[in-house]
């Protein structure tokens, strides 16, 4: 179906600047310009104040915005799987105006349709009045798949069905806002309008600030005292977290932002068990009580004892804990019912009966064909018409709908006339377009706002604006709610300066002082742990490659070719390159080398090589998302950038390769840096702690077997080499200003307790943090994992450095053979003692099913 087409607009005084080329579309209300072409007066004073900056100030600030959002990773799509590429979050660097009279209106009507909503909610999972008095017709309820018997008879706290609400607008040709869709499940969209508002604000401080922009962190104050509200026995300082979906899921990153932002624990469903109808987070320090969760998975998927799905978001016994009273749920179990599209049909009904009004705000035209006069009505019209399904449930349908919609119409009747309740007909909206920022100029683009309301004081809090979605101007008008491509943030203007507002404890509110941080459950432990630990095995191997380079390309180091030929053996034994490659000629196969190297380095499906690892480590830290600070996940997008984009199939050569090496060095060198100087010592910073010790004494170990112990005799250039890759080389020459021998690099890489790359430090601070590790009661005995770290750092207090490696040069290498390889074996012990007593290695629990796993996106 073709798009409007442009109408003849003339130039209106006023509108130059951004806005000079801009032409909306024929037939549909503009939300810049009138149909004259003047500029609206809600725009007039937002546009004196962007104009001035002209399209170079502008462009130049908008690139700023899009940096900033790459960095923070905002992103929609599979966050952090290591097959997809994120999707960075499509923002436009426009916002969209809204009047503070006009918008009043609106959050009236919003309001009212979520008190009803409610009410039907309430009514449906209870005594159902509506269908005995013949308000709804039985056959919609009972025939709905999303109803199901688990869900009636539920009491939530405060009597509260639907504490959270989101609706989709669209405004018609004439101007007025229509209600296009409900979303009653777990609304979706909120954390995004926040990180919206963030980066438009900054972006545009004068407009900002001109135009009185109402806040949104009133809204989030009223939301963080309902969930306090909804806490069960009126716990004075309850639990609370956010209850996500997991890092597979596209809205994970909204996830993480708004537990971060609310100051609530992000949970996933392995994280939590139910105990006496008691709903726990299994931390590190022991099982800790959740009294609220604002959920994200959909209903049916939160419980796998109640319901027969393959979804693996699920905490066994969590309905009936929400049922015994034990724990709020947010949104209840359920409640999801009454956002399908069936329910639009009869809502002007439901307002009459339930709240004795007219509804205020109309949702967009819809007939339930299950109802025979609306049947006719349909069939007669259909040309006129969308048909989705009267019952979908979050994230299935929009394919399908789309199909149907593209059906010969005599094939559509007669899918309708074969099973009527399964369809609901609704108006074609024609919605309004807003100008968007594309490639320099101002451009239309369709819109829909959601926005969000909270349940307050018996009614409902509207956020100031939403979270506005664009889609183009051409869309094929198959969906009632067409398939967004970018989001705007939504601006209401008010008439008087907007009073500053913090979700912060005013200074009247009396501060606890504590030195506790947040619960951290053993999943998030383990990740943590495992950051640390690849965090150094890439430095060690990005330290080791850099290394080779340079022992390849250099003509002036005195053995650098058998330097060279054993640093490559180490690398083929870590996968990062052929082995074949290191028993030949390296100056012959050089040509090759140089060719392979590259390729074999940031090769993806490589298991050991170092893309591989990077890969890992930025996947892992979108993990603990929550748990980093903006710096240190900025370093993250950096490497992820600049190592992981790059391309060797094209002219890289290895001092390109050397170059990036050494911006990863750097980077990597940036994030422990802060880590050290930056993270209180809580948990997260031990358990990070622990995994980059422990990764660094494996890496040492190994670099030490595989280029000193097994080699008869270590020429200095390789020693030196050694050194170097440990990152001791300037310690070394600040120390004895001569040759490099053995004795003294075995003393400063094993037994040294004043080197940070030492084997000895390692140990040491290993067994500092195991100390502070929880439940770590004197006992008369040591735990296992102690006893290994007291054994090693025995054995390396006890060694005799120059004895050994006198012995060692005179062909007895037992000894220090023997010391590597037990330390490193007594490493790779540690890891796995530690493993089983703090962290996580249950797979993911499987049901015994075929149902297969919906989509919840929405």
């Amino acid at each position: 179906m073709a798009g409007p087409q442009p109408a003849a607009v003339p130039t209106a005084s006023g509108r130059g600047g951004l806005f000079a080329g801009y032409q909306p579309h024929a037939g549909r209300h503009d939300e810049l310009l009138l149909a004259s072409g003047e500029v609206r007066p809600t725009w007039a004073k937002f546009c004196s104040l962007i104009n001035p900056l002209a399209s170079g100030e502008f462009t130049k600030r908008w690139n700023h915005s899009q940096r900033l959002i790459y960095e923070n990773g905002i992103s929609y799509s599979a966050y952090g799987d290591l097959d997809t590429s994120a999707r960075p979050w499509d923002l436009d660097a426009l916002p969209l105006l809204l009047d503070e009279p006009e918008w009043q209106q609106v959050s009236a009507g919003i309001a009212q349709r979520a008190l009803v909503l409610q009410l039907t909610l309430a009514d449906l999972l209870g005594p159902q009045r509506l269908l005995s008095e013949g308000v709804l017709p039985p056959g919609m309820l009972f025939g709905h798949t999303g109803f199901r018997l688990p869900f009636h008879g539920q009491a939530p706290p405060n009597g509260s069905f639907l504490p959270f609400y989101a609706v989709d607008l669209g405004r018609a040709p004439d101007g007025r806002w229509w209600v296009m869709a409900d979303r009653t499940e777990a609304p979706s969209g909120m954390g995004f309008a926040l990180e919206n508002r963030v980066v438009i604000s900054r972006m545009l401080p004068e407009a900002f600030r001109g135009c009185n922009v109402e806040r949104l962190a009133p809204f989030f104050i009223k939301f963080k005292e309902k969930l306090q509200s909804l806490a069960p026995h009126e716990r004075e300082n309850p639990r609370i977290a956010v209850y996500t979906r997991g890092p597979q899921h596209e809205n994970y990153f909204e996830d993480a932002y708004l537990a971060r932002y609310l100051g609530y624990n992000l949970v996933e469903g392995d994280d939590l068990a139910v105990r006496d109808n008691t709903v726990w987070l299994k931390t590190l320090d022991g099982l800790r009580r959740i009294d609220v969760l604002l959920r994200r998975p959909n209903s049916q998927s939160c419980d796998p004892l109640e319901f027969s799905d393959e979804s693996q978001l699920g905490v066994a016994g969590l309905l009936h804990s929400a049922r015994s009273g034990e724990v709020a749920v947010v949104n209840p179990l359920g409640s999801g019912l009454v956002e399908s599209p069936v329910f639009m049909a009869f809502l002007p009904r439901l307002c009459s009966f339930l709240l004795k009004q007219d509804l205020q705000l109309p949702g967009v035209a819809s007939w339930w064909c299950g109802e025979p006069s609306s049947l006719d009505r349909v069939l007669a019209n259909l040309d006129q018409y969308v048909v989705i399904s009267a019952f979908r449930t979050r994230g299935n349908g929009h394919g399908q709908e789309r199909e149907f919609n593209q059906l010969p119409i005599e094939k559509r009747r007669e899918l309708i006339k074969a099973n009527p309740t399964k369809y609901v007909a609704q108006e074609k909206l024609q919605l309004s377009t807003t100008p968007t920022w594309e490639a320099g100029t101002a451009k239309p683009a369709h819109l829909v706002l959601r926005t969000f309301a909270i349940e307050s004081d018996n009614n409902y809090q509207v956020l100031p604006g939403g979270l506005a979605r664009t889609s183009a101007p051409t869309g094929d008008g198959l969906l009632p709610v067409p398939t967004s491509h970018g989001s705007k943030d939504a601006w209401v203007q008010c008439s008087q300066p907007v009073e500053q507002v913090s979700l912060l404890a005013t200074r009247e509110e009396p501060v606890v002082i504590r030195r506790t941080t947040a619960d951290l459950p053993s999943r998030v432990a383990d990740n943590i742990y495992w950051l640390g630990r690849y965090i150094e095995r890439i430095d060690a191997a990005a330290r080791q490659l850099r290394t080779f380079i340079l022992r390849l390309t250099s003509e002036s180091s005195v053995g650098s070719d058998t330097t060279a030929r054993l640093l490559l053996r180490s690398l083929a034994a870590q996968g990062q390159i052929e082995p074949g490659f290191a028993l030949d000629d390296i100056r012959r196969r050089l040509p090759d080398i140089e060719t392979a190297l590259p390729r074999q380095v940031f090769d993806r499906q490589q298991p050991g090589s170092l893309r591989t690892q990077v890969d890992s480590m930025v996947h892992t830290a979108s993990l603990v998302r929550d748990r980093m600070s903006t710096d240190s996940w900025r370093i993250m997008v950096h490497i992820d950038q600049t190592f992981c984009e790059s391309d060797p199939s094209g002219s890289m050569d290895l001092t390109d390769m050397l170059h990036l090496l050494n911006s990863l060095v750097a980077d990597l060198a940036a994030i422990q840096g802060l880590s050290v100087e930056s993270m209180t010592r809580s948990h997260v910073y031990r358990f990070l702690d622990l995994g980059r010790r422990l990764e660094r004494g494996l890496q040492t170990t190994e670099l030490l077997d595989s280029c000193l112990v097994e080699v008869a005799n270590p020429t200095q250039d390789l020693m030196e080499a050694v050194v170097e890759i440990a990152d001791s080389l300037m310690t070394y020459r600040a120390r004895y200003r001569a040759n490099v021998q053995l004795p003294a690099v075995i003393d400063l890489l094993v037994t040294d307790e004043s080197n940070p790359r030492s084997i000895a430090y390692q140990l040491v601070t290993l067994q500092q943090q195991v100390e502070e590790l929880p439940g770590n009661v004197r006992k008369p005995s040591y735990l296992p994992h102690e006893r290994l770290i007291l054994k090693m750092l025995h054995s390396v207090r006890m060694l005799d450095v120059v004895q050994v490696c006198e012995a060692f040069a005179m062909g007895e290498r037992q000894a220090l053979t023997e010391l590597i390889h037990s330390l490193d074996r007594d490493l790779q012990g540690l890891s796995r003692e530690l493993s089983l007593r703090y962290l996580v290695h249950a797979g993911p629990s499987r049901r015994m099913s075929t149902t297969a796993p919906a989509d919840e996106s929405e």
